[in-house]
């Protein structure tokens, strides 16, 4: 397990590097990879790669979300090659590969999980992002209320 999260610490590197992340955040991006990759194994044997994707995604879209606020980046710096590791590439290749074989039970299946996988990174980052609005909001809130009751 310590060394896929090596692997997974460094393929984020790799991957930040890549899509031309700022220098000095490469470091906080493989540690969200890390650590979400981390989650995920921790899961994986107890709720299945559905479940344990969307829970190690909630990790890394919180993770994002608080990195972009203490450096003061967009979330995306973190975002994107954070959930490198959770992408199910290796599940589109096994459908394509059964399609081309003949056998479409198997490839519906693997597409099947491979569309749910991808759906659970997309809720758990929408899941967190709403969050975080929901925050904001009341922190503008409780500012605009404050403001108004110093003004009275």
């Amino acid at each position: 397990m310590i060394s896929q999260v090596i692997g997974a610490f460094l393929a984020v590197a790799a991957a930040a590097i890549s899509l031309e992340s700022p220098k000095k955040h490469i470091f906080a991006t493989a540690i969200v990879g890390a650590i979400g990759w981390g989650v995920y194994l921790v899961c994986l044997e107890t709720l299945g790669s559905v479940m344990s994707t969307y829970i190690s995604g909630l990790v890394i879209s919180t993770q994002s979300h608080i990195f972009s606020r203490i450096f003061k980046v967009p979330v995306t710096i973190f975002f994107l090659p954070g959930f490198f590791p959770l992408v199910p590439g290796s599940g589109m290749y096994l459908t394509v590969y059964e399609f081309i074989q003949g056998n479409t039970d198997l490839a519906q299946g693997h597409l099947q999980n491979t569309i749910q996988i991808a759906g659970m990174i997309a809720l758990a980052i929408f899941t967190i992002d709403t969050v975080f609005k929901v925050i904001k909001r009341a922190q503008y809130l409780k500012g605009k209320r404050t403001a108004s009751m110093k003004k009275e």
